[in-house]
């Protein structure tokens, strides 16, 4: 009786572990880790601000530092999570795949990202991410790669919150474009052809980035991009079917992130 009762102890014990293993937990990956770390920083200060006035400040200039390190980090490469609220919306003759993914590093913070695929509905059994989750459950651990939302003001896209929130330190929600999802682990980075590529694809971009904000003609863009497709077509030359396939999703992405709004 007494050993029965010392393994239901030790059950419980266990469950308990488990159900809290997340809280201040490392991450096996590196870019994860360092990005949780940036926001673990970022909370420790705001909680010594002392006045309205210098949570202003904070805020405002946490949104432009956020931004800046989205922008310079690009893609998201194999970070860990678990996905909920999986679905599907039909608007028109565009099929919205949409779920969540979060993980919860301590007690007190926890990240989500807003996961969205658009795809013509026509194409809905063939589009990689729909394949991907649709047999997926809830709260179940996934892997995935993309990046977060922004604007062409130079803001990060939060669900349901604004800019300069204070939530958005520890309970941030961004959108975000996925732009592969899985139930396995794979590496944290890529090749140096496919690096190459995705590095390139954000940089092919930019002229309808430039164009959108009115800062050159769209003649000009389409000349800059028409300049720029020789090499990007030869960098995908080197890649596997499934790479490109890839490449072309970050590219559906990034647009789509220039003229959603």
């Amino acid at each position: 009786m007494k050993k029965l009762i010392l393994l239901l102890a030790i059950q419980a014990l266990m469950v308990a572990i488990s159900g809290c293993e997340s809280f201040g937990a490392k991450f096996a990956n590196p870019q994860q880790q360092e990005f949780d770390n940036f926001l673990s920083k970022k909370k420790k200060i705001s909680q010594g601000l002392s006045n309205d006035i210098q949570k202003k400040e904070f805020y405002n200039q946490f949104e432009k530092d956020l931004f800046n390190y989205v922008d310079s980090v690009k893609l998201f490469v194999n970070w860990k999570g678990q996905i909920k609220e999986i679905k599907t919306k039909e608007s028109g003759q565009v099929t919205i795949v949409e779920f969540k993914i979060y993980y919860k590093p301590e007690e007190n913070r926890e990240v989500v990202f807003q996961c969205i695929n658009l795809v013509l509905t026509e194409n809905l059994e063939s589009n990689h991410i729909y394949n991907q989750v649709k047999n997926m459950s809830n709260y179940s651990p996934v892997f995935f790669d993309g990046f977060i939302r922004t604007d062409n003001n130079n803001q990060v896209y939060y669900e349901g919150r604004s800019p300069g929130n204070e939530r958005n330190v520890s309970y941030p929600n961004y959108y975000f474009w996925i732009i592969d999802i899985g139930a396995e682990k794979r590496n944290n980075s890529h090749s140096v052809n496919m690096q190459n590529a995705i590095d390139y694809c954000f940089k092919i971009v930019e002229p309808q980035r430039m164009q959108f904000r009115n800062q050159i003609s769209k003649e000009e863009s389409n000349k800059m991009y028409n300049e720029m497709l020789p090499e990007f077509e030869n960098l995908k030359s080197r890649l596997t079917e499934d790479e490109r396939l890839y490449i072309q999703r970050i590219y559906d992405c990034s647009v789509s992130n220039i003229i959603s709004k």
